[in-house]
């Protein structure tokens, strides 16, 4: 078969129906020779002009607007057959092609990637997702999300990174470059604030956030994307930032992602994130998947002349472009979402990712490993471990995995002929829960509530643990809630692949709770105390008589379209862990989550390993690292709250907002910035994760003592294995600014991986750029420095008491805010020459003993410098201009194009970019 895209082109020029094209399994023809473009060797710019002058303006706006949702990609952009443009088709991405279609490999969740602070594993997991993509015809891969999980009760925490910008672009790089080696573009995701579901897509969602939260902790993620990973393509989010709708926010989409980053490439909608035809001049160059605002809204507005023919060139201009650089004109698609596309070899993969991400969180004694042939029994407990189990999370993330392997699977598999394994499911799962009887609620409840609501009150017969659970089985991305006594306990988004959430409370015999839902609820489920009570005694009787209990719990709720409303784990698994830990001192708790979560049963326990999201091959991978064939070393990515009072983001106006506005008045103290500047202890810290061996820190070296702004800081530290197994951990260094800067106490700077053998020692090496020494200066609006002593601390997790070394450097002087700025006409002409201006701010106490100046231009555009662009031994208050006389090629189309430039001083850069109309 051939792929959507060729078949799609295929249909056009032979004039049959896309389904049929695909049917019928042919090649797509040579392209006619109306169609130069495709098989020329001109440069790109070239080849676009000069295809761009032979479309029409409806031609051009097909190329932008939204298609719909029938076609077999979630958002698509058909073929123009008589200009020989292929057909787009682009597949949500984040853990694998996900969207419904099968065939394909269910990886671990981007939160299990990012726990194994390992780039070269986020490179395979990118290898997997484009060559999976590839296969599927698709030729644009939705993801990675990147976007700082700054609150764990998100409800898409597990498909995103973590909640620090350094580790999040040390991911998203190599992830990126993977992908795209395969042409196939990647469309990084969600620019920009976008950290919560509740008030999804709409203006209550408005985030108020300072420019200096922005550029340190929210941005520099897509920064690294667009800059290093040269990443095609850019979704803008659902969030509101600042008053606007990031898909209508010009200051993100142009003043930051154009003019400052100078990206060159198109900004796509997320699903329905277009709030206004505006958005052509507000930087959004795609509106998906339904035709709102582009279609004949944007036709009529270049018609009236409110929106400028050069913008909607533009928008074309950037897709097109990216369409040849990946190679969709001359070597269209082979593959087909109908394709199998997972391979042995990218199971492996997942198991791999799986394996190294699992952390381990407590070994209590050295409970973990088990050993597989002592003879002994083990007792798998809990209804994730085999009848119920969590692979994944929920939404357009959920990938459908090609194979399955339960945690019980996996263990059973794993243990040795001496040793027995049991399994007692402990509790019943959410979907086998009964409707609540008729005489305990007032009114009756109908499974179909009129309106979608339901307003009563709920008498409990006993007193005890009750489990309330709702269905929403409208997979509409629509959340239900149920509330008790007022208090929201569940949202239920009603995304594949969970329908059914529970949640554990406390009610009293004979008193009456006040019950309401809101939303398309069916079903309302309970257990009652009696109920679950003969599931409960039975796990108990299978841990009392056996060697080591491992008790498998899950958080099922973490999806799209809805927040956790807490930290607990659902149904009654927080009641079935410490029932067994009662019964057995062995006990182990393995969990199955894309976030933290809420641990009352910790120091009843004897171990707990966190396998996240594993993916399909769960129980394979967890097998492995509890029987020491895997030594766990997957670290922390987020910090774990003892409370959700303790977080940063703790007080309602600030998460999930007020209803109108959501306040990011921590600022930058975002994660562990903000556990740290509040002096407060986690339940676990940032970067944590026992091994089931030792590593020590030793012989820290800083070079040069002191520095200048302008150069690199080189680090230097040996680890040492000091235990009896070979393993690998994390070496992590932080940096912490002089008080003057007001910045956290410490931030990450930089991280190596290292496996060793048992006595083993290796040197890790760490560069402290001096874009790590600046922090952003509302006032000087761009990157300044501060003079004073900067602190250094090198161990394997963020907390002060997982960093055994400590040292300094000096900077006595800096460049401070110096800033680049460009200058340039407004309107430029296709073959003439302008004058363009690079400008050095003077600034700071340091003399610069070099400084570059530099334009990056567009491709086919010249420049021709007027005078000098380098200078020696800058003083402190002089600033420097370098003039250029720019020319756009005589083939540039009526569109804007970025003229961006830099101020190189030795390894500090600074840049600036202005966007002028060629015409």
């Amino acid at each position: 078969m051939v792929t959507a895209v060729a078949a799609v082109s295929l249909a056009g020029l032979l004039g049959v129906p896309a389904a049929a094209a695909q049917a019928s399994g042919g090649a797509l023809r040579a392209a006619p020779s109306s169609c130069p473009w495709v098989t020329s060797t001109a440069p790109i710019a070239q080849r676009v002009a000069q295809l761009m002058g032979k479309m029409s303006t409806s031609q051009k706006i097909s190329m932008v607007e939204g298609h719909g949702t029938s076609n077999p990609y979630v958002f698509y952009t058909p073929a123009i057959s008589s200009l020989c443009i292929p057909a787009v088709g682009m597949e949500d991405g984040p853990a694998g092609v996900a969207d419904g279609l099968t065939g394909v490999t269910q990886l671990p969740a981007g939160a299990t990637l990012a726990a194994t602070w390992d780039p070269s594993m986020a490179q395979q997991y990118g290898e997997v997702i484009g060559a999976e993509e590839f296969g599927k015809g698709a030729s644009i891969n939705l993801g990675p999300t990147v976007n700082i999980d700054r609150d764990p009760r998100w409800g898409r925490s597990f498909e995103a990174l973590s909640e620090d910008p350094y580790l999040n672009s040390a991911l998203d790089v190599p992830e990126i470059n993977a992908v795209q080696a395969q042409d196939v573009m990647s469309q990084v995701k969600h620019f920009d604030a976008y950290n919560q579901e509740t008030y999804r897509n709409t203006s209550a969602d408005n985030v108020i956030v300072d420019e200096r939260a922005l550029q340190e902790i929210y941005m520099p993620s897509f920064d690294a994307a667009v800059t290093q990973a040269n990443s095609a393509s850019v979704m803008c989010a659902y969030s509101w930032v600042n008053g606007n709708a990031s898909c209508n926010n010009s200051f993100l989409n142009n003043t930051v992602l154009r003019d400052q980053w100078g990206f060159p490439g198109f900004v796509t909608s997320d699903y329905g994130a277009l709030h206004s035809t505006q958005g052509a001049l507000q930087g959004t160059d795609q509106e998906q998947p339904e035709n709102t605002y582009y279609g004949t809204a944007l036709q009529t507005a270049i018609k009236k002349g409110t929106i400028p023919l050069s913008a909607l060139n533009t928008m074309v201009q950037r897709v097109l472009t990216e369409m040849f650089q990946y190679n969709l004109f001359n070597q269209p698609r082979t593959g087909s979402p109908s394709a199998t596309v997972t391979t042995p070899a990218d199971v492996a993969v997942a198991t791999s990712v799986a394996e190294e991400g699992t952390t381990l969180l407590k070994n209590a004694g050295s409970a973990l490993p088990l050993s597989a042939t002592n003879g002994g029994t083990i007792a798998v407990i809990g209804p994730s471990a085999s009848v119920s189990p969590t692979y994944a999370g929920g939404g357009s993330a959920y990938v459908i995995p090609s194979s399955t392997v339960t945690p019980l699977a996996g263990i059973q598999a794993a243990a040795g002929s001496g040793t027995n394994v049991t399994y007692s499911q402990g509790l019943p799962a959410d979907a086998s829960l009964p409707a609540i009887p008729s005489s305990n609620l007032s009114p009756a409840y109908s499974s179909t509530p009129s309106g979608g609501s339901y307003t009563g009150t709920l008498t409990a017969p006993t007193t005890g643990t009750y489990v309330l659970a709702i269905t929403n089985p409208c997979n509409c991305y629509t959340p239900t809630y149920l509330s008790l006594n007022g208090q929201q306990i569940i949202d239920d988004p009603s995304t594949p692949p969970v329908h059914t959430y529970s949640v554990a409370v406390s009610l009293t015999a004979g008193q009456t709770y006040k019950l309401s839902i809101s939303g398309q609820s069916s079903q309302l489920l309970w257990g009652t105390p009696t109920a679950l009570a003969p599931s409960i005694s039975a796990a108990v009787t299978a841990a009392q008589s056996a060697s080591a209990a491992v008790v498998v719990v899950s958080d099922d709720t973490e999806s799209e379209a809805a927040d956790r409303p807490s930290l607990n784990l659902p149904s009654a698994q927080d009641e079935l862990i410490s029932a067994v830990a009662a019964a057995n001192p062995h006990t182990i708790v393995v969990i199955d989550a894309g976030a933290p979560v809420a641990m009352p049963w910790l120091s009843q326990v004897a171990g707990v390993l966190d396998a996240w999201y594993p993916g399909q091959t769960s129980g394979t991978s967890l097998a492995s690292v509890l029987f020491g064939q895997t030594n766990p070393s997957g670290h922390l990515p987020v910090t774990f709250p003892a409370s959700l009072s303790q977080m940063p983001t703790s007080s309602p106006a600030q998460f999930p907002g007020n209803g109108s506005t959501v306040q990011y008045s921590e600022g930058i103290d975002v994660g562990y910035r903000g556990y740290d500047a509040g002096n407060l202890t986690p339940l676990f810290p940032f970067g944590f994760g026992l091994s089931y061996t030792t590593f020590s820190f030793s012989n820290l070296q800083i070079s040069p003592a002191s520095g200048n702004g302008t150069q690199n800081e080189q680090v230097t530290a040996t680890v040492t294995n000091t235990g009896t197994r070979a393993g690998s951990d994390v070496a992590q260094l932080y940096l912490g600014d002089p008080s003057g800067a007001g910045e956290p106490p410490r931030q990450l700077a930089g991280f190596q991986r290292v496996s060793l053998g048992v006595g083993q020692s290796t040197q890790v090496s760490f560069t402290i750029t001096p874009q790590q020494e600046s922090w952003w200066n509302d006032s000087a609006n761009g990157w300044s420095q501060t003079e004073g002593t900067y602190n250094v601390y090198v161990g394997d997790s963020s907390d002060p008491s997982g960093l055994p070394l400590s040292g300094s450097y000096t900077m006595a002087a800096t460049p401070a805010a110096r800033q680049a700025t460009v200058t340039a006409p407004a309107t430029m002409t296709p073959g003439q020459a302008s004058t363009v201006q690079v400008q050095l701010s003077a600034g700071g106490d340091e003399t610069l003993p070099d400084a570059q100046l530099a334009l990056q231009l567009p491709q086919g555009w010249t420049a021709t410098a007027v005078g000098p662009t380098s200078f020696t031994s800058v003083a402190p208050g002089t600033a420097l201009t370098a003039t250029f006389q720019v020319t756009p090629p005589s083939y540039a189309p009526n569109a804007s194009a970025v003229v961006h430039a830099t101020a190189t001083m030795d390894s500090l850069t600074r840049e600036a970019g202005v966007t002028v109309t060629v015409s």
